[in-house]
């Protein structure tokens, strides 16, 4: 197999990858993953999905390798030889145990602008359905700001990166094309997206699965900024806060954008930010399909987000990732630090509120994931 000769002819086994690997600590599963995808051996499906698929074992590789490399075309092996279990299932837009179809069957789905605009605002499956508070601000700032903006949600527009990522590109193949044909009829000149995995769906993916695109695509991040930049939103409400910006694995180290979010908060007047680069950055313990298979593991990976913040002196912790903003306040019980969406802050920023309920959020998706997948949260052992 290409990857497997490619990884083992660069990897000097120098260890640097486990060193930073939260999941992971010994260097022979390297040997094993080489062995399993050259179909030497078998491989136990708990063990592929242990990892984050955070990319912090690549950038810390000499050589760009690191582990990931290796565990997403195997969890793809995994799943061609032994079929779609309900973990993988639940985020599959057609499936009968789709998690957000099941929460709208629990909770109101907000009902947005659906009329033609130059601006597509995407919020993702997560933004549609769990996070709400990340949708409904960026849109409020988008009427703020006078944008001509529609917005594509609800689970029939899934981009399919979160099932990619479990090891089935089925809803990614499936929807792709539909997805960009919606977003040319809407006339769109521009999308925005909240979640990372769909803003690495249409920048990167895409692309490459089905054909250029003929608009713009741009992280929210990256649009609040532009829009604050060229005076169009102007955030005038002093925010006296010592702030930690988390920076979402897939947004950070897969699609190489992080300053903007960063720019975004230097812009608000009183808000003191404590770390203005990606240095030490770390995951949250959502992503990599951790927080539905090891929950508990999951949250006390996120519970390291707040000791960093803590050591910093921080109060507030920003994020712009649904997953990552989900798995920070389930694991922030009982903790003082507050946490908050980038587009939420920057609209209280700008004389904006909008009320959320975090216990309400967390019972319902906690709900629909024992309601969707069999076994979930009876133990941490898949």
């Amino acid at each position: 197999m290409e990857i497997v000769e490619k990884h083992r002819s660069n990897c000097t086994e120098c260890g640097q990858c486990l060193e930073v690997c939260p999941r992971y600590n010994d260097l022979c599963l390297i040997g094993r993953l080489y062995s399993y995808l050259e179909g030497k051996a078998e491989i136990d499906s708990k063990f592929l999905l242990r990892c984050l698929t955070c990319g912090l074992c690549v950038d810390a590789c000499p050589e760009n390798l690191g582990i990931k490399m290796l565990i997403s075309p195997a969890r793809q092996k995994w799943v061609n030889e032994n079929g779609l279990t309900d973990r993988q299932t639940m985020v599959d837009p057609e499936s009968k145990n789709n998690l957000f179809r099941k929460i709208a069957e629990l909770d109101e789905t907000h009902i947005y602008k659906k009329s033609p605009g130059s601006v597509v605002y995407f919020p993702g499956c997560a933004g549609t359905y769990i996070n709400k508070i990340m949708a409904q601000s960026t849109v409020a700032l988008l009427e703020k700001a006078a944008v001509d903006y529609t917005v594509l949600s609800g689970v029939e527009y899934c981009c399919g990166a979160v099932s990619a990522g479990a090891g089935d590109p089925g809803p990614m193949r499936r929807n792709g094309q539909l997805n960009i044909e919606e977003i040319r009829r809407r006339g769109a000149k521009i999308l925005i997206t909240a979640c990372p995995g769909c803003f690495k769906a249409f920048k990167d993916i895409y692309p490459r699965m089905f054909e250029n695109l003929d608009f713009q695509v741009l992280h929210v991040s990256q649009y609040l900024e532009l829009l604050v930049r060229e005076g169009k939103l102007i955030p005038e409400t002093v925010l006296k806060h010592r702030v930690f910006y988390h920076d979402p694995c897939h947004l950070t180290r897969a699609m190489g954008v992080n300053q903007e979010a960063r720019d975004v908060l230097k812009s608000i007047q009183g808000t003191e930010l404590a770390n203005e680069t990606t240095e030490n950055s770390a995951c949250c313990g959502f992503g990599g399909g951790v927080r539905v298979n090891y929950p508990s593991e999951s949250l006390d990976i996120a519970s390291d987000r707040y000791r960093a913040a803590e050591k910093l002196g921080c109060d507030v912790i920003i994020t712009n990732c649904g997953g990552c903003m989900q798995n920070l306040i389930e694991a922030g019980k009982g903790e003082i630090i507050k946490v908050f969406d980038l587009a939420e802050y920057l609209s209280l920023a700008c004389g904006i509120k909008i009320e959320r309920d975090d216990t309400r959020m967390l019972e319902l998706v906690n709900k629909a994931y024992r309601l969707c997948v069999s076994g979930y949260g009876k133990s941490d052992d898949c």
